[in-house]
């Protein structure tokens, strides 16, 4: 679980996200990464609820989040956190497109660094004003590593676990379709601000 600078990790809360782009993405300082994402890129599957300006707001601050449709349509992530002194940080940049499965909807998040990988969360809407994403628990992903459910490495490096998942999209298809109900952490929810693109 190779810790990451921006999207998925808060300073004082159990996640920070980005989005919608994540919206994704974080969980509490570290995210684990897959080789591959759950299904390739498909213009068809893209989805315009996700357009748009997202807030989050917590004890510590609040995040916006920026999620821009690109030309080849995916999306285009920018996130920043606001703490309550008025602080912001610097913006963080990612690469996403959604994958829409039977079992449901997923962001694929692309990041790079010393390791190319993908971050996956999976979201949902509540109308079309309130989107919410979660990404894998780490103890749900150890288990289904070690118990062959989907294939990857576990390392431990010094007491910190470091986890890669090596499925490809079609082993991801077949375990989410059954995956446990405690296999995702609790979602951490944006209320839009500003118009939709997609109408009721």
């Amino acid at each position: 679980m190779r810790a990451l600078h921006p999207p998925l990790r808060p300073p004082l809360h159990p996640w920070r996200f980005v989005l919608l782009a994540a919206l994704a993405v974080w969980l509490a300082g570290c995210l684990d990464e897959s080789e591959h994402p759950v299904a390739a890129a498909d213009p068809a599957q893209e989805d315009p609820r996700l357009w748009g300006a997202w807030l989050s707001v917590m004890e510590d601050g609040f995040t916006v989040v920026h999620v821009l449709a690109t030309e080849d349509h995916k999306l285009r992530v920018i996130a920043i956190d606001h703490d309550v002194e008025g602080i912001g940080s610097e913006p963080d940049f990612y690469d996403a497109y959604p994958s829409k499965l039977p079992s449901g909807d997923y962001l694929n998040v692309l990041v790079t660094g010393s390791e190319t990988g993908y971050l996956i969360g999976k979201y949902g809407f509540d109308g079309k004003d309130s989107v919410s994403i979660a990404f894998p628990a780490e103890s749900a992903l150890k288990a289904a590593i070690e118990y062959g459910a989907l294939p990857g490495q576990v390392t431990d490096e010094g007491g910190v676990l470091d986890l890669r998942i090596t499925a490809t999209p079609e082993q991801w298809q077949a375990f989410l379709a059954k995956a446990p109900a405690d296999f995702f952490n609790e979602p951490m929810t944006f209320a839009r601000v500003g118009p939709a693109y997609v109408s009721e």
